[in-house]
């Protein structure tokens, strides 16, 4: 038999999650209170229709937020005040070597390039010079 969620129960549930405790915890204790096995996902399901509940978000091993190479790509296209389809070949690049691009075009400034027509506007090169074959 599944629980009933009263109101003395869910304003328990509500104050006690914003209080910190997680829904696992709080399964385990109104499996006690009530004798009955409660599961965690009945708990989530309850305290996400109330609009409470917050997903965990997803860290990689170093504990940050992973980044899309995508994003890495359309920041470092905004750093270098370029469209993002034109480094479109940085997706093969590896996520490290995107994050320390970013980071030294952030700190570094980059030159003011001339103004070119934006319809024959060429690659960025890193190594300077010219993309044309002349």
């Amino acid at each position: 038999m599944a629980i009933k969620y009263t109101k003395d129960i869910t304003d328990k549930l509500i104050a006690e999650y914003t209080s910190g405790a997680t829904a696992l915890q709080l399964a385990d204790k109104l499996s006690l209170e009530h004798n009955e096995e409660v599961p965690e996902r009945s708990v989530i399901a309850k305290l996400a229709s109330l609009g409470v509940y917050k997903k965990k978000t997803y860290t990689n091993k170093r504990g940050e937020t992973p980044v899309k190479k995508e994003e890495y790509i359309e920041r470092i296209a905004a750093l270098l005040d370029v469209n993002a389809e034109m480094l479109e070949s940085l997706e093969k690049v590896n996520k490290a070597v995107l994050a320390l691009i970013e980071r030294k075009l952030d700190v570094e400034p980059v030159p003011a390039r001339r103004q070119a027509d934006p319809k024959s506007e060429q690659p960025f090169n890193f190594f300077g010079g010219t993309n044309r074959l002349e």
